[in-house]
């Protein structure tokens, strides 16, 4: 499964350019679904917040500093775990098949990395291996919990939407509403306690 479920980011063509990339922020924030463009986290979930994560380092290609098309709305985590890395050195290639990086508004980063169907995120190439493990250390932190909350959300907004257009709800709808809540503040409380 892809690593970002069914939710696809793009990057939309910004119309000014920004004299400092924090400009940039309502506009990723929209483009990347409110959501980590690493580990799909999404902004509800995070105790420390998010960032502007430059895909190319600026210390790499300071043009490319207020290019649009070179951000990331990323976790707080993923941004500091990625920091400056950039294994090749060269502004203009991201990996060289074994380290690296790959943008992941890209076709390419599916090929790379995923989820199985418990939510823990894995890779299917040793450049995958390389960001999930040696970079994002994605195997020492709660993804899979997160990706559970994620969904549980999910399925607490469609329930919410049914029951609150639907007066005749069967009182098993409003008793699962219940459950959901409980089990989205119990699972809030643990990654809030991890700081991720």
């Amino acid at each position: 499964m892809r690593l970002h479920g069914e939710v696809v980011f793009s990057r939309s063509t910004v119309m000014k350019e920004a004299k400092h990339y924090s400009e940039y922020r309502q506009d990723l924030r929209r483009d990347f679904v409110f959501r980590c463009g690493y580990c799909s986290k999404i902004e509800k979930l995070t105790t420390t917040g998010f960032e502007i994560d430059h895909f190319v380092p600026q210390a790499i290609d300071k043009d490319r500093v207020c290019d649009y098309s070179n951000l990331v709305y990323s976790c707080f985590t993923c941004n500091r775990k990625k920091g400056a890395k950039w294994p090749t050195n060269l502004a203009e290639l991201c990996n060289d098949g074994v380290k690296g990086f790959v943008d992941p508004v890209s076709d390419e980063f599916d090929e790379h990395l995923g989820r199985n169907e418990s939510g823990e995120i894995i890779y299917y190439s040793e450049l995958g291996k390389y960001m999930a493990e040696d970079v994002f250390k994605f195997q020492f932190r709660p993804v899979k919990l997160i990706w559970k909350l994620n969904m549980l959300i999910e399925k607490r907004k469609i329930l919410a939407k049914f029951i609150t257009e639907n007066s005749n709800y069967e009182k098993e709808d409003g008793l699962l509403l219940a459950e959901f809540c409980q089990q989205i503040d119990q699972l809030s409380e643990y990654i809030f306690e991890k700081r991720e």
